[in-house]
């Protein structure tokens, strides 16, 4: 965990960084002990931007994407209420668990290219562009 934003968040404006920190808290790539988590969350509520494993280059990839912090969190929010059974490419199954960890789950540039296009331009409600998503990547 580091603390110091030029060093963890290359690229990013303090701000943004802010923003990807507290969309990543909650969505991370990377499983992180519970502990850490905590400590971080502390430090995301004062304003400052952490940054755990992989976190910066995620954000990154993900804003490659079109993705913002907002759409991030959307993303996974929505894929909680989808079904990991009914999709063979759901991240759930690629989650990252250990003892005492909050898991984690990789963000999928390739997988998820598409999905902020799909909402903001082409009005899909974000639950049925995850879906289309899903279902395109499993008839591969």
């Amino acid at each position: 965990m580091s603390l110091d934003t030029n060093e963890s968040w290359p690229g990013f404006s303090p701000e943004e960084s802010l923003q990807w920190a507290r969309a990543l808290l909650h969505h991370s790539p990377q499983p992180l002990r519970a502990s850490i988590k905590a400590q971080m969350s502390e430090a995301v509520t004062r304003g400052t931007p952490v940054a755990g494993p992989d976190w910066a280059r995620t954000a990154d990839q993900a804003r490659a994407c079109g993705f913002t912090p907002v759409l991030y969190r959307s993303l996974f929010q929505v894929l909680r209420s989808i079904d990991p059974v009914s999709f063979t490419s759901h991240p759930h199954h690629r989650r990252i668990a250990y003892r005492n960890y909050v898991p984690g789950t990789p963000f999928e540039p390739e997988l998820w290219h598409e999905w902020p296009r799909l909402v903001l331009n082409d009005g899909c409600a974000p639950g049925t562009a995850a879906e289309l998503v899903l279902l395109f990547a499993k008839s591969r």
